[in-house]
């Protein structure tokens, strides 16, 4: 069971390193509008991939946190450069793969989730966030190629 959740998250995690790959630099500072066509409130694109390593981080223990040194916490009200987001997304998700290696063999519950419930949970808010990031880029003019908006559904069935 644990290699399938590992293939699973890889993939999942490649999906959202994918789509930071592909999202030009000016795009990482979009943020959601508003009805009116005013800048909402919310987070802008870099603040989301932020937020979708803070919630990673969340759920790890002290020894799988260890994947983090070296790699700077964000700063409160301040977007990440891409640099930063990529370190930190994928030193996380290093990370997710110890804590899920752990609770397979141990049979530990994270916040009251088993390994399946928890992989679900991880992806689903990642996905949200995704969608997310791909609005505020929509309503910014700065619309995402085409490789992007498909590319992102053919890496499931990629090996």
């Amino acid at each position: 069971m644990l290699q399938a959740i590992l293939d699973t998250w890889r993939t999942h995690h490649g999906i959202s390193r994918y789509m930071l790959d592909n999202i030009p630099d000016g795009g990482l500072g979009a943020v959601a509008l508003l009805k009116g066509g005013q800048p909402g409130k919310g987070r802008d694109v870099a603040r989301q991939f932020a937020h979708i390593v803070d919630v990673r981080i969340a759920h790890l223990r002290a020894g799988e946190k260890a994947v983090m040194k070296g790699v700077a916490p964000f700063e409160k009200g301040t977007s990440p450069s891409r640099a930063h987001l990529e370190a930190a997304l994928d030193a996380s998700s290093r990370g997710v793969e110890a804590l899920f290696a752990r609770i397979v063999a141990s049979g530990e519950l994270v916040r009251g989730c088993g390994p399946l419930r928890l992989l679900g949970y991880l992806i689903s808010h990642e996905s949200h966030h995704r969608g997310s990031i791909v609005l505020a880029l929509k309503q910014n003019a700065i619309a995402p190629s085409e490789a992007l908006r498909f590319g992102i559904w053919g890496k499931w069935s990629e090996r």
